[in-house]
């Protein structure tokens, strides 16, 4: 058999089209698609003019040969332009086809990258796949966004929290809850990276640098903005290395947020605050607080800040 060179998917089951003698046929379900002598015929009506159906609606009328900007294409004796009668998804599982919809709109909203949006489009197929065959029942949005977020941390961008995730699927009128995405994570085997907090402190510096408030204070204090905030930098990543045993069962945004209000606060006390940081990494304020309580219980005392 010969595969051809541009890969084709049978209309019945996707298989891939192979040509066997004078037919091209289905390697999956068997279905001839065509006698080789009408491959002239089916290269000018499907490959060289793909895309003149691809944005007209189905039953929709195309136009006549006196239409100069009409999208209508013709058999060589039609004189009136076909009408489109078949989807350009005809044989694609719906399901997978919605969350596809779904990643691609979130992704937009979100400004990912191509590559990671075509990452969490491959993930949900399988996702998906994981849900029919143990007989649960998986939500569309619950699965694209599991498959983001999933796509989000393979690729390093911490900075994506699932709450931004979440708030973009639901201002789309799609509900997404935590627990729906927690629960998912233990059944799948499609892996959901934990956020590393190192990686979270560019962040959260970037969005102190770009705070008027703390420029004001700094020029308050006589500091100048761009060595304090490499010094500060340099102060959290030391802070973060010296926690890890307090790290279990805490959220990594509020483990970041607190190791740079506890360098802040060696670095030039009262520039920075906890309700500052915890806006900027998307916590609760009391959480910031109960963790730089904690550490300052078991590490010492630390230099008095305003909260």
């Amino acid at each position: 058999m010969e595969r051809l060179e541009q890969v084709e998917r049978c209309r019945e089951c996707r298989g891939h089209i192979v040509r066997a003698g004078d037919e091209y046929v289905c390697t999956t379900c068997g279905r001839v698609d065509r006698k080789v002598e009408e491959e002239k015929y089916h290269l000018e009506f499907h490959i060289q003019a793909p895309s003149q159906l691809s944005d007209t609606r189905l039953g929709s009328y195309i136009g006549d040969r006196s239409d100069k900007d009409s999208k209508a294409y013709f058999n060589g004796v039609s004189t009136l332009g076909f009408a489109k009668l078949v989807s350009d998804n005809l044989g694609v599982d719906g399901t997978e086809q919605k969350c596809k919809a779904m990643i691609t709109r979130v992704a937009d909203r979100l400004s990912l990258p191509a590559f990671v949006k075509q990452n969490a489009m491959a993930l949900t197929a399988k996702v998906l796949a994981e849900g029919s065959g143990s007989g649960r029942r998986v939500f569309v949005a619950a699965a694209s966004a599991y498959s983001i977020l999933s796509a989000v941390r393979a690729a390093g961008m911490d900075h994506v929290s699932s709450g931004a995730v979440m708030e973009a699927f639901n201002d789309m009128g799609h509900k997404v809850t935590k627990s729906a995405l927690l629960q998912m994570g233990l059944r799948s085997s499609v892996p959901l990276k934990p956020t590393d907090p190192t990686a979270l402190l560019r962040t959260l510096l970037n969005g102190l640098e770009a705070d008027e408030a703390v420029q004001k204070r700094l020029r308050k204090n006589g500091v100048e903005a761009g060595p304090f905030f490499r010094r500060l930098f340099q102060a959290s990543q030391t802070v973060l290395a010296g926690l890890r045993g307090t790290n279990e069962g805490r959220n990594p945004r509020t483990i970041a947020a607190g190791s740079v209000y506890i360098a802040s606060r060696e670095a030039a006390p009262g520039v920075v605050t906890q309700k500052l940081l915890a806006q900027i990494a998307g916590v609760a304020e009391y959480t910031v607080r109960e963790f730089v309580a904690t550490v300052s219980k078991e590490s010492g005392p630390l230099n008095a800040g305003p909260s």
